[in-house]
C-alpha cells in the first residue's frame, strides 16, 4: 500500500539532523546527543558510519560520496549538521558541493585547517627522519596510525595532507564552534583559524575539557545546541 501523501509530507518536512563523527569513531560517537534529538518526534536523525579503516584506500571525496548517497536515499536537501574532528572536513567538502544543504553548522574540535606545528611535533618529525637516515628502527606516527592496516594508513595520509581553507571559507550558514580548552588533537589555534575563515561564527570554549568536550559536557552541549538553533530558527 502506498504511503499516504500527508504522512510523507510530514516526514520530509521534519527538522533533519546529520551527525558526522571523528576519525576512528562510529555511529555511537554522538550517542547521548543524537539519541536526545531522536526522541523528539519532530526530528529526523542520521548518524552514518564512516569506515576506519576502509576496505579500500579512501579520499575525502570518497567519504563525502558515501554521505551524499545517504542524503539522496533519504531525500535530504536541507539539514542541521553536527560534526566532530574529522567530520568537520566532510562538512567543508559537502558544503562546497551543496552550498544550500546546511541550515545550521555545529563544529566541535574540528580538523582540516593548516596551522603551524608545535615544537614537540617538529622535534618528533626531525628525530624520525634522522633515525631513518642512520638506519635505526624507528616508528613514525601516532599509536592509532601504527595500528592501521595499509589501506587505513594511505587513507589517513590522503586526509591529513589536505588543507580545506578555501572550502571552509565558503560556509555561510549560521555556525557554532565548540572547543575544549585542553584539546590536544585539534588545539585552540585550530578554532581560531576556523573563526578567521568564518567570521560570523559563534564560539564557545569548554574550560578544562579535551578533544571530546561535547561528550564530557553532553548536557551542556545539548543546551548550547538548542540555544543556538533557537536563535537561528529563520535559517531552517
Amino acid at each position: 500500500m502506498a504511503k499516504p501523501i500527508l504522512v510523507e509530507f510530514i516526514y520530509y518536512s521534519m527538522r533533519t539532523f546529520l551527525f558526522l563523527h571523528g576519525w576512528g569513531g562510529n555511529c555511537d560517537s554522538f550517542a547521548p546527543i543524537s539519541r536526545y534529538f531522536a526522541r523528539d518526534l519532530t526530528c529526523r536523525v542520521f548518524v552514518p558510519n564512516l569506515p576506519c579503516p576502509p576496505q579500500k584506500v579512501y579520499t575525502l571525496e570518497d567519504y563525502a560520496d558515501d554521505v551524499d548517497k545517504l542524503l539522496y536515499q533519504n531525500k535530504i536537501t536541507r539539514c542541521v549538521v553536527i560534526a566532530h574532528s574529522f567530520g568537520a572536513r566532510l562538512v567543508a567538502i559537502l558544503n562546497a558541493r551543496h552550498p544550500h544543504l546546511f541550515t545550521q553548522v555545529i563544529i566541535t574540535g574540528g580538523a582540516g585547517l593548516s596551522v603551524g606545528k608545535s615544537w614537540r611535533v617538529r622535534w618528533k618529525i626531525w628525530w624520525y627522519k634522522l633515525g631513518r637516515r642512520l638506519g635505526w628502527r624507528v616508528q613514525g606516527g601516532s599509536a592509532d596510525y601504527r595500528r592501521l592496516d595499509e589501506n587505513g594508513k594511505k587513507t589517513f595520509q590522503n586526509i591529513i595532507h589536505r588543507d580545506l581553507s578555501l572550502e571552509v571559507k565558503q560556509i555561510h550558514a549560521p555556525t557554532l564552534l565548540v572547543w575544549g580548552s585542553r584539546d590536544c588533537d585539534t588545539p585552540l589555534k585550530q578554532m581560531k583559524r576556523w573563526c578567521t575563515l568564518i567570521p560570523h561564527a559563534q564560539k564557545i570554549i569548554y574550560r578544562g575539557k579535551g578533544h571530546f568536550a561535547y561528550l564530557e559536557e553532553s548536557a551542556r552541549f545539548i543546551n548550547d545546541m538548542n540555544n543556538f538553533l533557537a536563535s537561528h530558527q529563520g535559517a531552517q
